[in-house]
């Protein structure tokens, strides 16, 4: 059965973080997508008291996947009562486009407000 969902398990995110070659740190999320023991995709990220950081997301050739794990990853910081999200150098700036969630590309952040939205650009 598929699962999609935050883990915290800093073990098991220290592996996650290093396999994408993503630096690890006190703040350091992930939602992840697995069957059983297997990772299916995931979407790394910061999440710190007053903003979200995107670092990387898994898969990136699949548009409604990718939607769906970064969603998933501003849905945590929204609950976290965090309504700024950003994303870090590295990240996938070319997926973010596409799916047209970014607020302001100088300061790199994201449009929280389209998690709202449906996806209209899968």
């Amino acid at each position: 059965m598929i699962e999609i969902h935050p883990l915290r398990d800093r073990e098991k995110l220290v592996v996650i973080y290093a396999k994408y070659s993503v630096p690890f740190g006190d703040d350091s999320i992930a939602i992840v997508a697995s069957d059983g023991d297997e990772l299916l995709g995931c979407c790394l990220f910061d999440l710190d008291k007053s903003k979200e950081t995107v670092h990387y997301i898994d898969p990136q050739d699949d548009i409604m996947f990718a939607d769906g794990l970064l969603r998933s990853a501003l849905h945590v910081a929204v609950e976290n009562g965090i309504e700024s999200a950003f994303y870090s150098e590295n990240a996938p700036v070319s997926l973010f486009e596409r799916l047209q969630f970014i607020k302001n590309a100088e300061t790199r952040e994201l449009n929280v407000e389209k998690l709202f939205t449906s996806c209209k650009n899968c």
